[in-house]
């Protein structure tokens, strides 16, 4: 995982000006997502495909773990937490020793307690105060004879007994935040790993928390304060370079099973010691716990050699898959892949990344191929990313067109629409779900269209109304997908329009569903989803017949030309097609997503034989011929009334294909073979009966 650069500078361009603070009708500040995706008929990634940013809004108290709460002045009882959201917790009181009071236990609702009012105590603070622990009226606990102290022995080891609950942890009591993310302390200090040097770890430290999504500095060589000479960068929290302060230092599993050192120079030979490190972080604040921190296990062993050559993405614009080759191999876990420059020795630029056997960045032999697995994202998805083009703490839009085993093709909708897409890894943590950036204060760079508009509203120059669109053009020369047939697709109109957006919509998908294989599958494709309904788009209905068989649904279709070419892509992704197979957008040149390339290859991929049906062989004896067996007839004088030709050529025939055939086996012929004038045989049969007839008599006279 590379840095991301804070100080890189940010893309100007004029569509992205602004009118001004106070100009609350800039379609740039009207951006929201529900309005986005409401208008342009895609969907957002599910926010549990995000585990870097489950992990950062995981709770600290679970369901069944155990503490006392207060039901009345200095009186206590141990609770059970029912349900955990966010700082509030649903507690019920444990203990019951008849059935009776067992069956109003289970339907007792739920108390909710707020963490930040730190009236719990825990169960060992219960044990060592007896005499304030009482039941509540609504809890039975034993006899009445019972002493306070067995009374809670017994409630302790029936809350045990139901779920074996455990003690909440003292954090929660103390009214400290819940969740990982919002327990990072700014200003305190962390470990990190250089990202070319796996083991060397020096003192970094925390400048903002945005989310989990933190911006570090190095510290100097005193540890006194930030190195001059290095850059921000931005990390999140569970990134694997991160580690607690004092983990160097430490004897634990992780750093017992690999070699790490300090080093303030990151450098090999700059190593101090554990001591020295220590002693001079010990006047700084740890910024996380070691316990609330992800521990990372060891990469597995690789079998990769100095020199090796393979392909791998660019690290930086992620938008090309270049030759590289392993420059260093550090250890049996780690090795540095070098990018391949062809260009002049003047403008060359070492590109290197630092990789393990589970990169997925690189392609070799016979390694992709085994990490593949079902992705937990879906085509045409929507999601946020960090983008190293734009400055480190704005986040931009983004839409998933394609996977290549665990990498993800993303296009940037900040960017104009036939801008390259990036390859990003599916379990990165610059990935992010939608309305991560609102809700952590990040900034959010606003999808092109609405930068478009803004455009158009200041030059006045958008004189249609919304609904009203130039073109919308079909390129057949782009993958149409496993669903469309290429040759009715190349009979489609190039374009349409100019005309209403629904009008021109309307008309084009019903084209293309009748140059479909199956065009009721298809429509069932891109069909209206009834459970989630978007007011903003219109509704048509549309029909489609294959095999004698009509069906009919309702086509959602967008309605504003700032959206157009956005929704068009949403729906040739639905075809599995290419998203510029149907655009606003004419390409005279290759596309941008490469997919001629891929229809090259489809059409070129060598197949394997047809398999035929091997020729009947005759039998030795049997007849070449598979005509009726005609009997003999005396030869006629040619030129004739009664003379016949065809048997002759008929007999030629066959003799010529009988002795062509492997081996004198002949092949039985059904194609170009001359068939018998059957009507002329029979006339010939009738004349030979009558000359027959006539012989007789003559004789018999």
């Amino acid at each position: 995982q590379t840095a991301e650069p804070a100080t890189a500078k940010p893309v100007e361009t004029p569509l992205a000006a602004s009118t001004g603070p106070e100009d609350d009708s800039n379609p740039c500040r009207s951006f929201t997502w529900d309005d986005y995706l409401q208008n342009t008929g895609a969907i957002a990634a599910d926010s549990d495909t995000f585990h870097h940013v489950e992990a950062a809004h995981a709770s600290l108290c679970r369901p069944g773990m155990l503490f006392a709460l207060p039901w009345k002045r200095d009186t206590y009882w141990p609770v059970r937490i029912a349900t955990v959201s966010g700082p509030l917790l649903g507690v019920q009181f444990v203990g019951a020793a008849s059935s009776v009071a067992k069956e109003q236990h289970q339907h007792q609702q739920p108390v909710w307690y707020s963490v930040a009012s730190k009236t719990g105590k825990s169960l060992d603070w219960c044990r060592q105060n007896p005499t304030l622990v009482k039941p509540p009226p609504e809890v039975r606990v034993g006899d009445s004879s019972d002493t306070a102290d067995d009374a809670v022995l017994k409630s302790l080891l029936l809350g045990k007994g139901e779920g074996e609950g455990e003690d909440a942890p003292t954090e929660m009591l103390d009214g400290d935040a819940l969740q990982p993310a919002e327990r990072i302390l700014e200003g305190g200090l962390l470990e990190c790993c250089d990202c070319l040097m796996p083991y060397a770890l020096w003192f970094v430290k925390v400048v903002s928390n945005r989310g989990g999504r933190l911006q570090l500095v190095w510290m100097d060589e005193q540890c006194s304060e930030p190195r001059p000479d290095r850059e921000p960068f931005y990390l999140f929290f569970t990134s694997h370079r991160l580690h607690p302060l004092g983990f160097g230092a430490s004897d634990s599993e992780q750093k017992s099973s690999l070699p790490y050192y300090y080093s303030p120079s990151l450098t090999e030979s700059g190593r101090v010691s554990n001591e020295s490190a220590t002693s001079l972080s010990s006047s700084w604040q740890p910024a996380l716990a070691g316990k609330f921190m992800r521990k990372h296990r060891a990469p597995p062993q690789h079998r990769f050699r100095l020199g090796h050559r393979m392909e791998a993405v660019h690290p930086v614009h992620r938008r090309t898959i270049q030759p590289a080759s392993v420059v260093s191999v550090i250890d049996k876990h780690f090795f540095i892949v070098e990018l391949d420059d062809l260009r002049p020795p003047s403008e060359r630029q070492s590109v290197k990344r630092l990789c393990t056997a589970e990169t997925c960045e690189i392609f070799a032999a016979n390694t992709c191929a085994s990490r593949r697995r079902v992705p937990d994202f879906c085509l045409g998805e929507k999601l946020e990313m960090v983008s190293q083009e734009e400055p480190a703490n704005t986040l931009v839009p983004a839409t998933i067109t394609r996977f290549i085993g665990r990498l993800m093709l993303l296009h940037l909708n900040h960017l104009p629409p036939l801008s390259p897409p990036i390859l990003v890894d599916m379990g990165s943590t610059s990935l992010f779900h939608v309305g991560w950036a609102e809700l952590n204060g990040h900034r959010m760079s606003v999808p092109f269209c609405y930068q478009q508009a803004a455009h158009h509203k200041r030059l006045l120059t958008n004189v249609h109304p919304p609904s009203w669109c130039s073109k919308i053009y079909v390129n057949s020369r782009c993958h149409v997908g496993p669903s469309l047939s290429k040759g009715s697709v190349d009979g489609l109109p190039k374009s349409l329009g100019p005309g209403d957006v629904c009008v021109l919509l309307e008309d084009l998908i019903s084209r293309i569903v009748q140059a479909a294989y199956n065009p009721t599958k298809v429509l069932k494709d891109i069909e209206r989803d009834p459970e989630e309904p978007r007011d903003s788009l219109a509704q048509r209905p549309m029909k489609a017949k294959f095999k004698g068989k009509s069906y009919s649904s309702i086509v959602q279709l967008c309605n504003n030309s700032m959206f157009l070419d956005e929704y068009l892509k949403q729906f040739c992704i639905r075809l599995k097609a290419c998203p510029y197979f149907v655009s606003v957008f004419r390409l005279r040149t290759s596309c941008p997503e490469t997919c001629q390339a891929r229809l090259k290859k489809l059409l070129t991929v060598e197949r394997l034989p047809r398999k035929t049906r091997p020729p009947r062989l005759l039998r030795p004896n049997a007849s070449a011929s598979n005509l009726p067996q005609l009997e003999q007839q005396p030869q006629h004088q040619a030129g004739g009334d009664d003379s016949y030709q065809g048997g002759a050529d008929v007999d030629d025939d066959l003799a010529s294909n009988h002795s062509s055939a492997n081996g004198g086996a002949a092949r039985v012929q059904t194609r170009g073979v001359r068939l018998p004038s059957y009507a002329l045989l029979e006339k010939r049969k009738k004349r030979r009966n009558n000359n027959h007839n006539d012989d007789q008599q003559q004789q018999q006279q």
